[in-house]
Protein backbone atom coordinates (compact mmCIF):
# COMPACT_ATOMS: atom_id res chain seq x y z
CA UNK A 1 0.00 0.00 0.00
CA UNK A 2 1.19 3.03 -1.37
CA UNK A 3 0.65 6.42 1.37
CA UNK A 4 0.35 9.77 -0.51
CA UNK A 5 2.77 12.82 0.65
CA UNK A 6 0.90 15.73 1.40
CA UNK A 7 2.93 18.91 0.75
CA UNK A 8 3.43 21.45 3.46
CA UNK A 9 0.59 23.41 2.70
CA UNK A 10 -2.16 25.21 5.25
CA UNK A 11 -3.63 21.60 5.09
CA UNK A 12 -0.88 19.93 6.92
CA UNK A 13 -0.35 22.89 8.82
CA UNK A 14 -3.76 22.72 10.29
CA UNK A 15 -3.08 19.23 11.02
CA UNK A 16 0.10 19.79 13.06
CA UNK A 17 -2.00 22.44 14.49
CA UNK A 18 -4.58 19.83 15.87
CA UNK A 19 -1.93 18.19 17.54
CA UNK A 20 0.24 21.04 18.92
CA UNK A 21 -2.38 23.55 19.94
CA UNK A 22 -3.45 21.12 22.66
CA UNK A 23 0.10 21.28 23.96
CA UNK A 24 0.30 24.77 24.21
CA UNK A 25 -3.22 25.31 25.51
CA UNK A 26 -2.12 22.32 28.64
CA UNK A 27 0.66 25.16 29.28
CA UNK A 28 -1.68 27.31 30.72
CA UNK A 29 0.79 30.22 30.37
CA UNK A 30 -1.93 32.67 27.38
CA UNK A 31 -0.28 30.93 24.52
CA UNK A 32 -1.82 32.13 21.19
CA UNK A 33 -1.09 31.03 17.63
CA UNK A 34 -0.38 33.17 15.23
CA UNK A 35 -1.79 31.81 11.85
CA UNK A 36 1.06 32.72 8.90
CA UNK A 37 -0.71 29.86 6.99
CA UNK A 38 -4.18 31.53 6.44
CA UNK A 39 -4.86 32.07 3.12
CA UNK A 40 -4.22 29.39 0.21
CA UNK A 41 -4.97 25.72 1.63
CA UNK A 42 -2.25 25.01 -1.72
CA UNK A 43 0.53 27.41 -0.80
CA UNK A 44 3.45 26.00 1.19
CA UNK A 45 3.95 27.02 5.03
CA UNK A 46 6.92 28.37 5.63
CA UNK A 47 6.55 28.94 9.80
CA UNK A 48 3.97 28.69 12.28
CA UNK A 49 4.32 31.05 15.61
CA UNK A 50 2.63 30.23 19.17
CA UNK A 51 3.08 33.15 21.24
CA UNK A 52 2.83 32.76 25.15
CA UNK A 53 1.85 35.70 27.71
CA UNK A 54 5.58 36.68 29.38
CA UNK A 55 3.90 37.02 33.01
CA UNK A 56 2.29 33.67 32.96
CA UNK A 57 5.22 31.91 31.43
CA UNK A 58 7.71 33.60 33.98
CA UNK A 59 5.26 32.44 36.82
CA UNK A 60 5.15 28.60 35.50
CA UNK A 61 8.29 28.42 34.40
CA UNK A 62 10.99 30.55 36.96
CA UNK A 63 13.64 27.92 35.97
CA UNK A 64 13.36 28.15 32.24
CA UNK A 65 15.49 31.75 32.76
CA UNK A 66 13.24 33.59 30.49
CA UNK A 67 13.54 36.94 32.41
CA UNK A 68 17.45 36.88 32.86
CA UNK A 69 17.71 35.91 29.08
CA UNK A 70 15.94 39.28 28.30
CA UNK A 71 17.29 40.99 31.16
CA UNK A 72 15.43 42.57 34.41
CA UNK A 73 15.75 46.22 32.68
CA UNK A 74 14.12 45.09 29.37
CA UNK A 75 11.60 42.34 30.93
CA UNK A 76 8.65 44.95 31.31
CA UNK A 77 8.56 45.81 27.56
CA UNK A 78 8.42 42.23 26.56
CA UNK A 79 5.31 41.49 24.46
CA UNK A 80 5.46 37.53 23.91
CA UNK A 81 7.18 34.42 24.80
CA UNK A 82 8.19 32.94 21.42
CA UNK A 83 7.90 29.04 20.18
CA UNK A 84 8.66 28.92 16.33
CA UNK A 85 7.68 26.23 13.93
CA UNK A 86 9.55 26.74 10.78
CA UNK A 87 9.54 24.45 7.77
CA UNK A 88 11.93 24.11 5.32
CA UNK A 89 9.35 21.21 2.70
CA UNK A 90 12.31 20.92 0.06
CA UNK A 91 14.25 19.46 2.79
CA UNK A 92 11.45 17.71 4.82
CA UNK A 93 12.47 19.21 7.87
CA UNK A 94 11.00 21.28 10.53
CA UNK A 95 13.04 24.00 12.53
CA UNK A 96 11.73 24.45 16.51
CA UNK A 97 12.65 27.58 18.08
CA UNK A 98 11.58 28.42 21.85
CA UNK A 99 12.33 31.14 24.11
CA UNK A 100 13.31 29.73 27.78
CA UNK A 101 16.02 27.49 29.04
CA UNK A 102 18.82 28.20 26.65
CA UNK A 103 17.93 25.52 24.07
CA UNK A 104 19.53 25.12 20.86
CA UNK A 105 17.01 25.13 18.06
CA UNK A 106 15.95 21.12 16.57
CA UNK A 107 15.32 20.28 13.74
CA UNK A 108 12.71 17.06 13.03
CA UNK A 109 12.15 14.98 9.81
CA UNK A 110 9.43 15.91 8.82
CA UNK A 111 7.20 13.44 5.91
CA UNK A 112 4.47 16.12 5.01
CA UNK A 113 1.63 14.24 6.59
CA UNK A 114 0.20 16.38 9.10
CA UNK A 115 -0.86 14.40 11.34
CA UNK A 116 2.61 12.21 12.08
CA UNK A 117 4.54 15.51 11.56
CA UNK A 118 2.09 17.29 14.18
CA UNK A 119 2.60 14.56 16.59
CA UNK A 120 6.15 14.35 16.24
CA UNK A 121 6.09 18.18 16.70
CA UNK A 122 3.78 18.35 19.53
CA UNK A 123 5.80 15.47 21.46
CA UNK A 124 8.77 18.03 21.34
CA UNK A 125 7.04 21.02 22.63
CA UNK A 126 5.15 18.44 25.38
CA UNK A 127 8.68 17.88 26.59
CA UNK A 128 9.69 21.35 26.66
CA UNK A 129 7.22 22.59 28.60
CA UNK A 130 6.81 19.83 31.17
CA UNK A 131 3.40 18.82 29.83
CA UNK A 132 1.89 15.65 29.53
CA UNK A 133 1.69 14.03 25.55
CA UNK A 134 -0.13 12.60 24.44
CA UNK A 135 -2.78 13.82 26.49
CA UNK A 136 -4.97 12.13 28.33
CA UNK A 137 -8.37 11.17 26.86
Amino acid sequence: MVVAMMAFDGRWAAEVCSCCDPVFARADVGFVRKGQFDGEPDARVGSILWEADPAMFAVKYPDSGIVESYGEDQWAGVGCIDYWLYVDADDGACRLSVEGWNLPQMILESHGHGVMDGMAIAAVFARILGVQWPLPR
